[in-house]
């Protein structure tokens, strides 16, 4: 089945969801919105499968960059309202470490600590980052950690694998710009064994 036990969150998620609308799927178990024809249960299947779509798009593509040894951050500006649970899924894959998310005008900040979750939303990214950086203690580093990021990412470029019209179809503009993603085929063949200097 596709529509999860959970599908509440989801509609609840969703830019257009109204308190009507999530009234009408309470009286539904995952079953219903899956298998019926009903005009106005179809629409929720469909709302519900498009925050889905969008949470497992943002989840693979949204970038982080470094910001000292403690913070992780990247460009996040999702149609619907799942910048918080996307955020938090990023925390739990970096247990200990703050991970904001955000754009010009909101961000969502959250870390993992022995298995819990805190969260918090603020203004801007770039507001949220500056008190971060003002606040948290800096470590010399050996390299920057932007530069090993692009060249892992160019690394992972293989012409015999590129299929643009497949990438397009699964990942539309209006994604990728929500993600801050910028695709540039690797050119130089660089890896991340020659930023390192191995053989």
């Amino acid at each position: 089945m596709r529509i999860p036990e959970n599908f509440l969150f989801y509609l609840s998620a969703h830019e257009d969801c109204t308190e009507r609308l999530l009234g009408r799927a309470k009286g539904l178990v995952a079953e219903d919105l899956e298998f019926s024809h009903d005009v106005e249960v179809v629409r929720l299947r469909k709302m519900v499968c498009s925050v889905q779509a969008e949470v497992h798009r943002m989840k693979a593509f949204v970038r982080l960059k470094a910001l000292g040894p403690h913070v992780l951050y990247g460009y996040l500006k999702p149609r619907h309202k799942i910048g918080a649970h996307v955020c938090d899924h990023f925390a739990r894959r970096n247990p200990k470490t703050i991970v904001v998310l955000g754009n010009g005008r909101e961000s969502w900040i959250s870390i993992c600590f022995d298995g819990k979750i805190l969260h918090d939303q603020g203004r801007g990214m770039a507001d949220t980052l500056e008190q971060l950086r003002s606040n948290l203690p800096c470590s010399d580093e050996r390299w920057d950690p932007h530069d090993i990021w692009r060249i892992y990412i160019d690394s992972q470029y293989c012409p015999l694998r590129k299929n643009a019209a497949a990438f397009r179809r699964r990942m539309p503009r209006r994604d990728q710009d929500a993600t801050g993603l910028r695709l540039v085929p690797n050119k130089n063949g660089v890896t991340l064994d020659d930023f390192f200097g191995k053989d």
